[in-house]
């Protein structure tokens, strides 16, 4: 089972995360993979960079902080079948949700703090697998596949600078194998719990500056840009360690630091009860290390941002043997249509690329609703937008190249209407 358990940790982990084992290996590495379609095609980042993505609290559940200043509710599923690596025909099927409760508490108590509740159910799918005997005869099949339950809970205050930070829970079930194999007693299953933490800190520079700074266009219309600034950090996958039938065969998780910034800049159209954002660009560079450090006597976690070298790693945006750094980019048109492109690239791997493209109803609704002059159009407007998500992984590697599609559905300002 030992040496079952390596195996597909290591295929797995090598192919998902673009990771070498030079510092150790962990065990249930899809903890790492990024389920989030348009983060994904950024890079495979979303610690840095505020996000609405209902994905976004399981790689900062600060995030959750930040998107319930505006967002009551919202959640993301798979339209289609997700299938990862197609070209290798290992069947290994993705399926995952996610949806975020939120609120903003200041206009009840005085008080500019928002909270936010997230959950996913996330899961791949590895098939079935044939089982043999000592001569090679095939006596019968087993199942592999491993999976979790995320919970997250994000708070975010507001005085000018905004402040965010979370806390996420995930029970996590790994299947190797659900019947006995070889001269193995019990089956290959392992239910370790591990818990998530982040910090997020966005800065509205313009706003800071002069909340009321714009630019006069014909008639009443007028052109305001925004500018922010945004830092975030953190640690996943914080736990002991897993072992499947054996305790003296025990691995660590895949405990992880991730450090970034984020920079998005644009301009809204302003008129007489309407509002658009017209462009906006955004950047965010990101660094992950594993904390693992295993020689021949064992393993042990290293500790917080040990391997981190910070003009390396976060500004020429190079990885190390230790160190994955990311950049994305994306850019919004008209609340309409974005396109994203990214890299990740280090611990031995060449550079990876990413893209996509995301279509949006909320420029749509704007326009109906500045036409119809309805109040069904008006509410629609302000306060529903959804979203299709289409992402290219691993763009640059014909061999390794997955499609990942997704459709949210998200629910705005919804204390307006109370």
């Amino acid at each position: 089972m030992k040496t079952t358990v390596l195996f597909l940790s290591i295929f797995f982990f090598l192919l998902i995360t673009n990771k070498t084992f030079s510092q150790g290996e962990a065990a249930v590495p899809f903890l790492l993979l990024q389920p989030s379609p348009s983060l994904a095609a950024m890079g495979q980042t979303g610690t840095a960079l505020p996000t609405e993505d209902p994905f976004g609290f399981l790689w900062n559940p600060a995030q959750l902080g930040y998107t319930s200043q505006n967002n009551n509710f919202s959640i993301i599923f798979y339209p289609s079948k997700l299938e990862w690596l197609p070209s290798f025909n290992l069947d290994l099927e993705l399926n995952g949700l996610a949806f975020n409760l939120g609120y903003n508490f200041k206009e009840l108590i005085d008080f500019p703090l928002s909270v936010g509740f997230g959950y996913s159910n996330f899961e791949i799918d590895f098939g079935e697998f044939a089982i043999r005997d000592e001569n090679g005869n095939i006596i019968g099949t087993s199942s592999s596949k491993d999976s979790y339950n995320a919970y997250s809970l994000g708070v975010g205050v507001d005085y000018g600078v905004q402040f965010n930070a979370g806390f996420t829970f995930k029970s996590v079930t790994s299947i190797l194998s659900d019947r006995p194999t070889g001269e193995e007693q019990g089956m290959g299953k392992a239910e370790p719990n591990v818990v998530d933490f982040g910090l997020l800190i966005n800065v509205p520079v313009f706003k800071l500056i002069d909340e009321d700074i714009s630019i006069e266009l014909e008639g009443d219309m007028l052109l305001k840009p925004d500018f922010n600034f945004s830092i975030g950090y953190s640690k996943s996958n914080i736990g002991d360690e897993v072992y499947y039938i054996d305790p003296a065969q025990a691995d660590p998780l895949p405990r992880m630091d991730r450090l970034g910034y984020g920079i998005s800049t644009g301009f809204d159209i302003l008129g007489d009860n309407f509002q658009m954002e017209v462009l906006n660009f955004s950047l965010t560079v990101e660094a992950d290390d594993i904390l693992i450090d295993r020689d021949t006597t064992g393993w042990e976690y290293q500790s917080t941002l040990s391997d981190l070298q910070f003009v390396k790693n976060l500004i020429n945006i190079e990885g190390t043997e230790e160190i994955v750094s990311h950049i994305g980019l994306k850019i919004d048109l008209f609340e309409t249509v974005s396109f994203s492109t990214g890299h990740f690239s280090g611990s031995g791997f060449d550079e990876r690329k990413t893209n996509g493209y995301e279509l949006r109803t909320k420029g749509l609704f704007k326009l109906w609703a500045l036409w119809a002059k309805d109040p069904f159009t008006d509410f629609l407007r302000d306060h529903i937008d959804i979203r299709y998500y289409n992402t290219n992984f691993f763009d640059n590697h014909d061999w390794a190249e997955t499609k990942m599609t997704g459709l949210a559905l998200y629910v705005h300002n919804l204390n307006s209407l109370f």
